[in-house]
């Protein structure tokens, strides 16, 4: 029996498909030369499509960080915040190329909008896991098992 939509709650893995589908929405709209012109491709249209690549490379990359230890998910926060960190710079690239490129407000605030519901999944991502402590539950169940084994 499945789920009614409206009841489902996010999947694990929805920040990795939403920044895909933002990396992918991005590449759609740039390649269009008549809007995006090619005097201004290495002034910012390359800036924007490879900040829109690095937001996904990195929510994917801090994906598959398995955390077995402190300094695994010190690796993941760090990556973690650097996507929010390019959601806010291609917000900030996206703000210069409306005007330059005289782009629709009603696409500027979809495209924008993916964006920031990107960043706001990785920040929600990162506060589960800051609030589940999982390498101090990791060093809790290590603990247990050794004293399991140990002759007292």
């Amino acid at each position: 029996m499945s789920v009614p939509v409206n009841q489902r709650g996010q999947g694990k893995l929805e920040v990795c498909t939403k920044a895909r589908d933002l990396a992918v929405y991005t590449l759609q709209i740039t390649k269009n030369k008549k809007v995006f012109a090619e005097e201004y491709q290495d002034a910012i249209t390359n800036k924007i499509i490879s900040t829109a690549l690095d937001i996904h490379t990195m929510v994917w990359s801090a994906n598959n960080v398995l955390v077995n230890s402190k300094e695994d998910l010190t690796e993941r926060s760090t990556l973690q915040e650097e996507a929010c960190v390019m959601c806010n710079v291609l917000l900030s690239l996206i703000d210069i190329a409306k005007p330059l490129f005289h782009l629709d407000t009603r696409r500027i605030m979809y495209w924008g909008q993916k964006v920031v519901e990107v960043r706001n999944l990785i920040r929600a991502w990162r506060n589960h896991a800051s609030k589940g402590n999982t390498f101090g539950l990791l060093q809790r169940i290590d603990k247990y098992y050794k004293g399991l084994w140990t002759d007292e």
